[in-house]
């Protein structure tokens, strides 16, 4: 079990936003996202809340990966109001296009790769999460997801 302090979440903080003011990071804020938030909104709000469970459950955490795979794991670079694609094949087929954008600017480690192709779970074909920080940004993705499309409407 981990305590944090207010100095850890001040680091977890500036991180954050240090990897957000990203030109690349920065793209996801014109990528429609859950009916009139962004892209870049969702996921730093998955980032925020993963973190916040992770203060709240006292759970010990590679910050860095859960920024970084949290920010990168709806990086798929396409608005899903015009994507050829249906529902459905969007949530089987995103996670792995986010993790081959994301590989293309930033070096990713083992951990962020599966933090981002593991997000879906359970969807069948998604992979486990295998970090306690995929396990989070898993958990926290489903908060805000459903947040967005219910109860901000």
């Amino acid at each position: 079990m981990k305590t944090y302090t207010s100095s850890d979440v001040t680091k977890f903080q500036n991180d954050l936003q240090e990897f957000a003011s990203h030109p690349k990071i920065q793209i996801l804020k014109t990528i429609p996202q859950h009916k009139g938030n962004t892209t870049f909104a969702h996921s730093i709000g998955v980032a925020k809340r993963a973190f916040d469970l992770a203060v709240k459950w006292k759970i010990p955490i590679d910050t860095v990966s859960l920024i970084h795979g949290a920010v990168l794991h709806d990086f798929y670079l396409y608005d899903t109001e015009t994507m050829p694609y249906s529902d459905y094949q969007h949530s089987l087929i995103h996670p792995k296009l986010a993790e081959k954008n994301a590989e293309k600017y930033f070096i990713l480690s083992k951990k962020e790769r599966n933090i981002i192709r593991s997000h879906m779970w359970p969807i069948p074909g998604a992979p486990l999460p295998r970090s306690r920080e995929a396990w989070l940004v898993c958990i926290a993705d489903k908060f805000c997801a459903y947040e967005e499309m219910h109860l901000r409407r």
